[in-house]
């Protein structure tokens, strides 16, 4: 017999204790389990899938002997400090074949007890909501782009430099390690500030630090944990900036002549087109500088963002081989005959041969072992710009750890532009919108689910 001639069972099952627990006994059928799923008549998007339970509260029959089961502060439940404001439940279905279906998978929000008129029935009428409800809540918006690609591939150190106007350094955000501090002409910390949160990178980035013209001074860090073989260091540019600003990162050499500092540094220098890497020694009675690479026209010295990246790395023959990125791509590389030793200390430097002839915005400056491909990055640097809007959806999914289920093909739906500031569904809606398609919870598990506008064309019938 198959169903309706054979009714379907159902089971009710709540997430306590790190175990599913069955309380279909408990679960009053005079009111019906109905599960609204999907998107209601005359509405532009899915609803917050929803199922309505209600337990009994007196006597239960799942756990006999037990009075107010479901009162969260009834310490004589068995379930007392299990029943959270957001306690997982489960539905499913149990066909004549046994075959076990799950139609639903959410959270009950609150618990509540009502009783009638005569007191003898005792009863918790609920709402379990599917997981869009608990990830609307708040609606926080979601930092930009680059800043979660670059702390989901876990640097070692990073400081984003988008502290707000209100700052007088720049945090470090994954270990909570020294900040990245000002140095004016003198050399005295927090002399010649620059303008905090004032830089602009990208209208999809945060706001940055903004190096002000005509002024001259030094931000820096030190490293806590030096990575012992090799080191990436990215930092992201937008503006002409002035004569010879440097990025340079120095090793934990003591600086004698036999022992002498080897400082990597990136220069820009607008007056002549130019990015160089050298490399400086600096011992107590002698030192030299070696120009490795010389970059003409690198085409970062105007308003829109860039991404320049140094890779040093221990080649085990007592020298360093190193490479040299801008905007995505390798434009020089090389070895350094000089024993490679771990870095310590980061400084931007600005205005110090000659001032800045224009404001230069400074973000994202990231110490980084093992890196991300710089291709990835650099595409994180433009917001991701024509990026397919189904690959959007299910790379915002994967940041945010949300299962989903794809119906369609996603390298066919419509390209986007740079992904803006908003909250975590105003981002998978916008994307799904572009394209046309249908956002909507999944029925079989915990998570969402998108059918491409393609998907949809053609259908049998």
């Amino acid at each position: 017999m198959v169903y309706p001639d054979t009714p379907l069972v159902v089971r009710i099952y709540l997430f306590v204790s790190g175990a599913w627990l069955d309380v279909t006994l408990d679960v009053y059928a005079r009111d019906q389990i109905a599960v609204t799923w999907g998107r209601q008549d005359w509405a532009s998007t899915a609803d917050t899938t929803k199922c309505p339970l209600t337990f009994n509260n007196g006597q239960s029959k799942a756990a006999p002997g037990i009075v107010g089961r479901y009162s969260r502060r009834n310490t004589y439940s068995d379930l007392y400090g299990q029943l959270s404001l957001n306690t997982p439940v489960r539905v499913d279905l149990v066909t004549p074949a046994d075959t076990v279906a799950v139609r639903f998978e959410g959270h009950i929000s609150s618990w509540p007890t009502r009783w009638d008129v005569s007191g003898k029935d005792v009863y918790t009428k609920v709402m379990a909501n599917g997981i869009r409800r608990r990830l609307a809540q708040g609606k926080k918006l979601l930092k930009d782009p680059l800043r979660r690609h670059i702390q989901s591939a876990g640097p070692l150190n990073y400081w984003p430099l988008t502290d707000g106007e209100s700052a007088i350094q720049g945090s470090e955000v994954m270990q909570g390690s020294q900040p990245v501090r000002a140095i004016g002409k003198t050399g005295a910390f927090f002399q010649g500030q620059p303008d905090w949160g004032k830089g602009t990178l990208a209208t999809w980035l945060d706001s940055v630090v903004s190096l002000p013209a005509n002024t001259e001074g030094s931000l820096t860090t030190r490293l806590p944990k030096p990575p012992p073989t090799r080191w990436t260091c990215d930092h992201v540019r937008a503006g002409v900036g002035g004569q010879e600003d440097d990025l340079t990162v120095y090793d934990n050499a003591p600086g004698t002549d036999a022992q002498p500092i080897t400082a990597w540094l990136v220069v820009a220098n607008h007056t002549v087109n130019q990015v160089q890497l050298r490399v400086v020694s600096a011992g107590e009675t002698a030192s030299s500088l070696t120009a490795l690479a010389t970059i003409n026209n690198p085409g970062i010295f105007d308003l829109l963002p860039h991404l320049i990246r140094l890779t040093v790395k221990d080649n085990g023959a007592t020298a360093m081989d190193w490479e040299l990125f801008i905007d995505g791509q390798s434009v020089a590389s090389g070895t350094h005959a000089v024993p490679y030793r771990p870095a310590t200390r980061i400084r931007y430097r600005w205005g110090a041969f000659a001032s800045l002839t224009e404001p230069l915005a400074l973000g994202h400056l990231t110490l980084w072992e093992t890196p991300p491909a710089v291709i990835d990055t650099w595409r994180a640097v433009q917001g991701y710009a024509r990026e397919r809007a189904g690959r959007r959806i299910e790379r915002l999914c994967a940041e945010e750890r949300v299962r989903l289920e794809v119906n369609g093909d996603l390298d066919l739906t419509t390209p986007m532009g740079p992904q803006k500031s908003g909250s975590f569904l105003d981002l998978l809606q916008s994307a799904a919108d572009v394209d046309g398609g249908a956002l909507y919870e999944s029925r079989d598990a915990p998570g969402l689910a998108y059918r491409t506008r393609v998907s949809k064309y053609n259908q049998g019938l």
